[in-house]
């Protein structure tokens, strides 16, 4: 048979993912129907651009983008991987990346020309995988899980979300089921630490002068979430003075780790040593998350909830679990903390974001290009300049996300995520995880293991890694591109997301309690800025919890669709000290959270008839400013001050 042309070939494939699709979806609608015509038509009315594409691309460079040479690896290894995509399953459809490949690679099945262990190995030494699922109905997937041989770790009914164990070879199986929407790799998520004991916030946030004036948070109770806080660790510290005897560990979610729940519930105790202490882990996945941040408002009546924890598959324009969980506790009175993140800031020259809609980059002489003439490049540049490729100039620790603002569990448009090396000719990592309406806007490049030795295995990255978007399928969006605490040569505002930067939550930056090289002395403002690497502002969401348009029609940063939302919201004090091994000191602004939640604590045992919305407004009025003037994308409303807001809080406030 004679050899089809380069974008007559994958115009093939892309035409026949887009019957896929269409099986997949078992569409009955007419609007459906006549939505998949025009998809398939339009694939079909750039078939003579895509030839003429093909036949050029390897030859031409758009201006500005560096003249490196297209290694034939590269290439082959793409074409590959987007012929691959065009032929999974209907199950498949619903996979990650990741559980692809380790389906793949229990079977035994060929790779092509792509390395198998460029993707993260996922499976456990026996076979097993941990995954997650958004399903329609629980019942029958706990049973084909269970029939399968394998496990369910956690369930949350009324969001529909699963995590279970269950074999490699039987990944297919679980996600054929009819109730499965999606189903990837567990969740990965992070605290946000950078490394008889008081913290020195206890000082700079003259929490010491309002517990002279007898406001100690005597009367409120105050719930931590984190990664961990084990029993012999709490009754140490219940033994050394630095945790009250009666903490309560909510029983099965202790969760493991460093501790650092324990850390932070120290904190809160030296600022408010009157408050009553709660923990539960927030690990176990967004939904445990989630249960767990509902079982400290609702079984155990927490006033102040505060967290330090980020699950990087968060949504980034529309609340996902997590944040639904911090909508229903502030619905019922609680306060809710969370820790904005440390993944840099534009001011501080430490971004590793990239936020601003599609734009089209059009054919260039790239790999991806080469081979894809009708799904173009993103161009991080403009139209006059434009750049193709995002590079690494700081390299992260947990990965590349890329997401778009299509409504969560329902993303029609298919956005995929490349990383080459720093000449564009090595694959380094990818993303290809199908979107045909059920799934989430999301691809996530994650970081491999034994990174910097011969026995590495993934993603590793390096200074100089090119980062390509691609639109497979569909049309333009708003795009968030996070390298995870690294940074990019083009970088925008916009780090902090996902319930870290929820409407409902009060999101907290990070500034070093002696930024002023003062020693242990009150904060004063302009002398204490925030960490270079505390999360910047704002965040902008384009869809309502429920998933429906704030701004039907308009889901693009150009045309000022969705809303913005003020984040963060106030600064608190890291690098304090604390009795938990390995939090001495304690940096990120996992510590400046609590430090705000005791203040809360303080606040509340003023008044305890105060509502939480008069609480916030109360610590919002009682700042000073230590970075732009006024309200900014990088202090909030600045640095909250203990004994000032309780002073407020004596005088008569607005209902």
């Amino acid at each position: 048979m004679k050899q089809l042309p380069g974008g007559c070939d994958l115009l093939i494939a892309k035409i026949r993912f887009l019957i896929g699709a269409f099986v997949a979806a078992d569409i009955a609608e007419q609007t459906d129907v006549l939505l998949f015509f025009e998809a398939l038509t339009k694939e079909v009315l750039t078939m003579r651009r895509a030839l003429f594409v093909s036949s050029l691309a390897l030859s031409i460079a758009l201006t500005g983008l560096a003249q490196q040479p297209v290694g034939d690896a590269a290439v082959q290894q793409v074409t590959d991987l987007l012929r691959m995509k065009s032929s999974f399953t209907r199950a498949q459809q619903k996979e990650s990346t990741e559980l692809i490949w380790a389906g793949k690679r229990a079977r035994n099945e060929s790779f092509g020309s792509v390395p198998a262990l460029v993707v993260r190995r996922v499976e456990r030494s026996d076979g097993a995988v941990l995954v997650d699922l958004k399903v329609k109905s629980i019942a029958p997937v706990v049973s084909i899980i269970q029939a399968v041989g394998g496990r369910v770790v956690s369930s949350h009914a009324p969001e529909g979300y699963i995590r279970a164990m269950i074999p490699a070879l039987s990944i297919d199986t679980v996600a054929g089921n009819v109730d499965v929407q999606w189903m990837r790799a567990a969740d990965i998520g992070v605290t946000n630490f950078i490394g008889s004991v008081t913290s020195q916030g206890y000082v700079t946030h003259t929490a010491n002068q309002s517990v002279a004036l007898g406001f100690d948070g005597t009367g409120t109770r105050v719930g931590v979430l984190s990664d961990s806080a084990s029993p012999a660790r709490v009754a140490a510290l219940i033994a050394s003075g630095d945790l009250p005897p009666d903490v309560v560990v909510v029983p099965g979610q202790v969760g493991t780790g460093a501790d650092e729940g324990a850390a932070m519930m120290e904190i809160v105790h030296d600022l408010a040593p009157g408050a009553k202490l709660f923990f539960a882990t927030a690990l176990g996945g967004q939904a445990n998350f989630g249960n767990n941040i509902r079982t400290l408002r609702f079984t155990y009546g927490c006033d102040v909830i505060v967290d330090d924890f980020t699950y990087f598959a968060e949504g980034v324009f529309q609340d996902g679990t997590i944040a639904k969980a911090v909508n229903d506790v502030t619905a019922n009175g609680a306060l809710y903390f969370s820790s904005a993140a440390n993944s840099g800031n534009v001011d501080s020259g430490t971004a590793g974001t990239w936020e601003g809609d599609f734009q089209n980059g059009g054919p260039a002489g790239f790999p991806i290009d080469v081979i894809e003439g009708t799904a173009p490049l993103h161009n991080f540049g403009t139209a006059s300049t434009p750049v193709l490729y995002d590079t690494l100039t700081g390299t992260g620790t947990n990965g590349i996300y890329l997401k778009w603002s299509d409504p969560l569990s329902a993303s029609g448009n298919d956005y995929d995520l490349f990383v080459f090396d720093s000449t564009g000719t090595v694959l380094k990592g990818f993303s290809i995880n199908p979107q045909t309406g059920t799934q989430d806007p999301v691809e996530a490049v994650n970081i491999g293991i034994n990174c910097g030795t011969s026995s590495a295995l993934g993603y590793c990255p390096a200074l100089g890694d090119r980062i390509v978007v691609v639109l497979f399928r569909g049309v333009e969006r708003a795009l968030h591109l996070d390298t995870e605490r690294g940074r990019l040569s083009i970088a925008t505002q916009g780090a902090t997301f996902g319930h870290n930067a929820g409407l409902n939550t009060v999101s907290m930056a990070a500034t070093y309690w002696n930024s002023a090289h003062l020693g242990t002395v009150p904060f004063t403002g302009p002398d204490n800025p925030i960490e270079i690497f505390s999360s910047d502002g704002p965040r902008r969401i384009f869809y309502n919890p429920d998933g429906t348009a704030i701004t039907p029609g308009n889901l693009l940063f150009s045309t000022d669709g969705g809303t913005v939302l003020q984040k963060p919201d106030l600064t608190a004090a890291d690098g304090v000290f604390t009795a938990t091994p390995g939090f001495l000191p304690f940096f990120g602004t996992s510590a400046a959270a609590p430090h705000a939640a005791a203040i809360a604590a303080l606040v509340k045992s003023v008044n305890p008839l105060l509502t939480n919305g008069q609480i916030k407004q109360v610590m919002l009025d009682s700042t000073v400013d230590n970075m732009a003037p006024g309200v900014d994308r990088d202090s909030g409303f600045g640095i909250v001050m203990a004994l000032q807001a309780v002073q407020n809080a004596l005088r008569p406030l607005q209902p």
